[in-house]
């Protein structure tokens, strides 16, 4: 992580001489904060969903892929490694470095798709390659309307963290309040991912300039 923050902060100097980004990011309070952790989390599970729909055609090892990664593992453990930290490197890599490098000389959505593309390859199976094409485009994106480093850092953090948990508990959450208790936690996530898209779009909109 320690060289991927070193070339960012290089490159960032750069965008400041070049005239490509503003002084300062914009900054996010700790209501903004909940929002992306919740947003990362809602697209994460709907991105599970498309996955879920793709696996009925693709002949893909995803579900055992996951569960050999999950297997045995304590949760707090898989939180810190899987939720946490591979997102904080994910990101510097994938978005402070190859979108943000994109960005430097084309638009949003080119910038975006191929530091998806990049970040889907990475993972290689192919219907975690489709997961994370999704999720990477989306982060970009967000990354880019938040005006601040860490706006994509915490929904990946949200999304990985959620997608443990869920796959810990849905099951007996089912058992124990019935499947509207799934019902409502798409609902929530839809309202989260939709007032997030809203508020942060609005954000970029209104600063009008690019400030990463």
């Amino acid at each position: 992580m320690f060289p991927a923050v070193y070339f960012y902060r290089k490159d960032r100097i750069g965008r400041l001489i070049g005239g490509l980004t503003s002084v300062e990011e914009q900054r996010l309070s700790i209501p903004e904060m909940l929002l992306l952790l919740a947003a990362g989390a809602g697209f994460a599970q709907y991105a599970n969903v498309l996955v879920a729909i793709l696996q009925n055609w693709i002949s893909s090892s995803y579900g055992e892929t996951m569960t050999k990664i999950t297997s045995g593992k304590s949760l707090f453990m898989m939180i810190f490694w899987m939720g946490i930290i591979a997102p904080v490197a994910e990101e510097m890599i994938f978005r402070w470095l190859i979108y943000l490098r994109l960005r430097d000389h084309f638009s949003v959505l080119f910038s975006a798709v191929i530091s998806a593309a990049f970040f889907g390859i990475y993972h290689g199976n192919v219907l975690q390659a489709v997961y994370a094409f999704v999720l990477g485009g989306i982060f970009a994106w967000f990354l880019e309307m938040g005006g601040n480093k860490w706006t994509s850092v915490l929904m990946h953090i949200g999304a990985n963290t959620w997608i443990l948990i869920f796959s810990e508990y849905a099951q007996t959450l089912v058992e124990k309040a019935g499947a509207g208790s799934l019902l409502m936690i798409y609902g929530v996530f839809a309202a989260a991912m939709i007032g997030g898209y809203q508020y942060f779009a609005r954000r970029g909109e209104k600063r009008g300039y690019r400030a990463v």
